[in-house]
């Protein structure tokens, strides 16, 4: 496996593909609050959606090369690891903006590293992704 500074060039490539889903996702969530006007956590939360389907797509045929898999079971996993991370990212964002007092982007940054770094690399590639090879 090739290394970058110490890093996987599998875990790169997930922090890249996270970075195309989050600019999806934050894209979404800024349009729908701040310029159609809907509660930011409805629009936060279809931004999860449409970033979550990036995010199982550029995992499946690209950070993982996992196509070969069993694509409903890939689906099954990635939905049940997708909803946790849906449901950690709404209360991240719920607490920092009205616990903390943080703008909603800023709670938004925040809430999507620490869930990103902690919860869905490891999920993805020792759940979801994991091949058979």
């Amino acid at each position: 496996m090739i290394k970058v500074f110490g890093y996987s060039s599998k875990f790169i490539k997930a922090q890249l593909s996270s970075f195309g889903s989050t600019v999806v996702d934050f894209s979404t969530t800024y349009v729908l609050t701040s310029l159609v006007g809907l509660v930011y956590v409805v629009s936060s939360a279809t931004g999860v959606v449409l970033g979550g389907i990036v995010n199982f797509l550029l995992g499946r045929y690209w950070v993982f090369n996992a196509d070969k898999e069993k694509k409903s079971t890939q689906i099954s996993k990635y939905i049940l690891v997708w909803i946790s991370s849906m449901l950690l990212n709404m209360g991240g964002i719920i607490f920092f903006t009205e616990a903390i007092g943080l703008y909603y982007l800023i709670s938004k940054v925040i809430t999507s590293a620490l869930v990103g770094f902690f919860f869905n690399y490891y999920l993805q590639k020792t759940f979801v992704f994991k091949t058979n090879k």
